[in-house]
């Protein structure tokens, strides 16, 4: 066994020692669920993007979850092939019934931090730069519309939703800790591999859209219809 799965396989245990609690267990056990097959950030997306003031938002946060979802559960994973903790560490205490997939890194993580990540960023207050190109302050009236043809919701309140989000991400996270199903890197690497494929989408958006115009702008289905 080499000295990283070892140091992982004794951090695990210490979590789970410090942190068991009768009551506790239950309540991990639901917050997990939030992250249970991505199924309750595909509901956040479909919902943002039936929504006219949020569908830019959730086409981006869509797009986020299905590329993080891709290299996670579909390259990573089998590529890694990381074994469970509880199969190297007898002491490790499983408290939920096995996923059945290779353990690095956490899917629940990856697929939970990617969309909240993504709605993190396109609601984070854009820089305001003066003349001579110096960064004065950040105003969410530098923000890019949320929804559809210039009808959007206000960034000031998604912008809050979207760290309630990151912080049930990072619950997440300590719940696979918890229930004994994913070593400390494997979350840890759940959430770079999330954060960093939802900063790729985001970024690669902004790059389209200063071409082509924002998505769901008047100027956008201009710039389509003229390519047609």
């Amino acid at each position: 066994m080499d000295n990283i799965t070892q140091f992982d396989g004794n951090f695990l245990i210490g979590i789970q020692q410090l942190l068991h609690a009768d009551w506790l267990t239950p309540v991990m056990k639901a917050i997990t669920m939030f992250g249970e097959v991505g199924i309750f950030w595909i509901l956040v997306c479909l919902a943002l993007m039936i929504s006219k003031r949020t569908r830019r938002l959730g086409i981006i946060c869509s797009i986020s979850l299905a590329f993080a979802f891709l290299c996670c559960n579909l390259i990573i994973k089998p590529a890694v092939s990381r074994t469970r903790p509880w199969v190297l560490f007898e002491e490790v205490v499983r408290l939920i019934p096995d996923p059945g997939d290779p353990s690095f890194p956490s899917g629940h993580v990856t697929n939970s931090i990617a969309p909240a990540w993504a709605m993190f960023l396109t609601t984070v207050p854009g820089r305001i730069i003066n003349g001579e190109g110096r960064v004065t302050g950040r105003s969410y009236d530098c923000l890019r519309c949320l929804g559809w043809k210039g009808e959007g919701a206000d960034p000031r309140t998604v912008h809050k939703f979207s760290i309630a989000a990151v912080i049930l991400s990072v619950l997440i996270g300590v719940s696979r800790l918890y229930l004994g199903v994913h070593f400390p890197t494997d979350v840890l690497g759940g959430f770079i591999v999330g954060m960093l494929a939802a900063t790729i989408v985001y970024n690669v958006i902004l790059r389209i859209e200063d071409k082509r115009g924002v998505i769901g702008s008047v100027r956008s289905e201009e710039a389509d219809g003229a390519a047609e």
